[in-house]
């Protein structure tokens, strides 16, 4: 396989589970291109890594052979509507079987599976985690994961284990299990700054900076949030904003 990305066709005859897996297929990352068809026998599958298929309740010894061929030559998924249909599905070569009714965590699983299959896709993979994970924060709620994209961030602050998101346009802070040792150390290279034992601020957030009588700073932001810099951390600002 030379393409870094997959090329796949679905022929499936379910409309609903068709549609929901061409939807899978089209936003995730590790795909390039998703054609629909409804005849194995006058497609050309140069080009193609994965194909998709719905096996019926009783195919065709035809069918089977055409499925058979299709393996050697690239991923086979079948799909089906009944359990019972799964040995058979691996006798013919398929990598995987999942059936109509299967949520989008089995389709994921499916897709997982394909891209540990193939080293140059596997690669490409691990880039676009690594990515996600340099981008976003990963916060995990009760049955959740929420990617929180770091430029929406405006300013942190912490308590113990966990601290709080405060975000452009997001009335609520979003509570977030992560030190705020860990947080500085993330995102010093994404333009924040500590100016407090328990706050961290982006650089380009700060509209102004008021002195105190005991030598603290107080921090207006552009949102018009006022933050407290302590001495303890002048020398942040000191270096960072030249004052």
């Amino acid at each position: 396989m030379q393409s870094i990305l997959f090329n796949s066709i679905i022929n499936i005859t379910e409309p609903q589970f068709a549609q929901v897996l061409e939807s899978a297929i089209t936003r995730h990352h590790s795909f390039n291109a998703v054609t629909v068809i409804n005849n194995i026998s006058n497609f050309n599958f140069e080009n193609t890594h994965v194909a998709f298929y719905q096996l019926n309740s009783s195919p065709i010894s035809l069918e089977l052979l055409q499925l058979t061929e299709l393996a050697k030559h690239l991923k086979l998924v079948i799909v089906a509507d009944s359990a019972q249909l799964a040995n058979l599905a691996y006798e013919i070569g398929a990598i995987d079987f999942i059936l109509t009714t299967a949520n989008s965590m089995r389709i994921n699983q499916c897709f997982e599976k394909l891209i540990h299959l193939c080293p140059l896709v596997n690669a490409h993979h691990q880039r676009h985690l690594e990515e996600q994970e340099n981008s976003h924060l990963i916060v995990r709620d009760v049955g959740k994961v929420r990617l929180v994209d770091i430029e929406e961030i405006v300013w942190i602050n912490g308590a113990g284990n966990y601290v709080e998101l405060h975000c452009q346009d997001s009335p609520r802070p979003i509570l977030h299990r992560e030190t705020m040792k860990n947080l500085t150390e993330k995102l010093a290279s994404k333009g924040f700054i500590r100016i407090h034992r328990s706050t961290l601020v982006r650089k380009k957030a700060i509209s102004e900076l008021i002195p105190t009588d005991c030598g603290d700073y107080k921090v207006i932001l552009k949102s018009n949030a006022i933050l407290n810099l302590s001495r303890r951390f002048k020398m942040n600002l000191e270096g960072i904003l030249g004052i």
